[in-house]
């Protein structure tokens, strides 16, 4: 019994911690701001956290980017391998859904780490993010984009521009204040205008 309200409390410390860091990034909260939200002491949350960045890291743990990312390297090698078969329309399906749920259920945390990061590991989270999405896409420029005759150089950096447009058009997503399910109608179409355009879009 005593166990089990110690979970709960350390549960809703959590809670409230993300709702902080999420509101105020993690520079500029504070653990008093914490302690307010659910009505304790500073000292009960130092009872279960030693300091401000344990809590912050147990809300947004490190592994949650590890996560994003091995989402986003298995997208762009399907993406880049399967674009245009329309036999593999349902394991497309599976795939976009696991992107919708990682976003969906994570919303908050993805925000602070590439919007409300200073102060934490996260500063460089969406460079690293954009440096893995051109490492990943570099195996196969050969076939791409041939239709405009550019050079490796210029493919770098044409890759650079749209690695940061589909990061901020999904974070762009996640900030707008609006129901799950017109959430994902619209990420299906900003998934389905990455793979084939706007033209698309109307078909």
């Amino acid at each position: 019994m005593v166990q089990a309200k110690k979970d709960e409390v350390r549960k809703e410390i959590e809670y409230a911690a993300l709702k902080v860091f999420f509101e105020k990034g993690y520079a500029d909260a504070k653990m008093n701001d914490i302690a307010n939200e659910i009505n304790i002491s500073v000292g009960n949350i130092y009872t279960y956290f030693k300091n401000k960045k344990e809590l912050f890291y147990a809300v947004v743990p490190p592994d949650l980017v590890d996560y994003l990312k091995k989402v986003l390297v298995e997208t762009i090698h399907f993406d880049n391998q399967n674009a245009f078969e329309e036999t593999n329309s349902e394991q497309r399906s599976v795939l976009l859904q696991e992107q919708i749920d990682v976003l969906r259920k994570y919303r908050n945390q993805i925000i602070i780490i590439f919007e409300k990061n200073k102060g934490t590991i996260y500063t460089n989270a969406k460079n690293e993010l954009v440096e893995l999405m051109i490492e990943t896409k570099k195996a196969y420029l050969k076939n791409q984009y041939k239709h405009y005759e550019i050079g490796t150089e210029e493919n770098l950096i044409l890759l650079n521009i749209l690695a940061h447009n589909v990061i901020d058009m999904n974070l762009d997503l996640l900030k707008r204040d609006m129901s799950e399910d017109s959430r994902k109608q619209i990420f299906d179409a900003l998934y389905i205008y990455r793979l084939y355009g706007m033209k698309s879009l109307n078909e």
